[in-house]
């Protein structure tokens, strides 16, 4: 019978790339230090550390490193890419501002509701009560949120 036998340290260092593909993939520069607390808990492991440990290590350099990091990186990508905090990109905003949308879940307490914009569900915020079926209108756009103002009825 054939055993297939895995160095922990390569465990760690594929885990980390697999995160780092993720962070590639989803937005939100979050995932990445995920990928960091792996390749920590792979020189763990190369250090001779139990899986205890190696898992810990993972643990407080992932949370660490988010917690130190990630707002200072954010800001860093942003002024690079030649922006602020927020995307001033004309053809953003062609894309999404002043575009007419329906509202398809209403707002509920701690969540936003959810409109449908080129055939994605967005989460939206506005004035007053959103309500499926509504019409919107896209009027900003924070992060991943779009900002919306009813449109009245005619």
């Amino acid at each position: 019978m054939n055993s297939f036998n895995l160095d922990p340290a390569l465990a760690w260092f594929i885990l980390g790339i697999a995160f780092l593909v993720l962070e590639a993939c989803a937005p939100g520069l979050f995932i990445l230090f995920f990928g960091l607390g792996a390749w920590s808990a792979a020189l763990a492991a190369l250090a001779g550390l139990g899986f205890t440990a190696q898992v810990l290590v993972f643990i407080a350099v992932a949370l660490a490193s988010l917690a130190l990091l990630r707002n200072k990186l954010k800001k860093l990508l942003a002024a690079r890419a030649g922006r602020g905090e927020e995307a001033d990109d004309p053809m953003v905003a062609a894309q999404y501002l002043g575009r007419e949308v329906t509202v398809v879940a209403e707002a509920a307490p701690g969540r936003p509701a959810l409109v449908e914009l080129n055939g994605a569900n967005w989460q939206a915020r506005g004035e007053g009560l959103l309500r499926p079926g509504d019409r919107v209108r896209v009027v900003g756009r924070e992060n991943l949120t779009l900002v919306v103002a009813k449109i009245p009825p005619s």
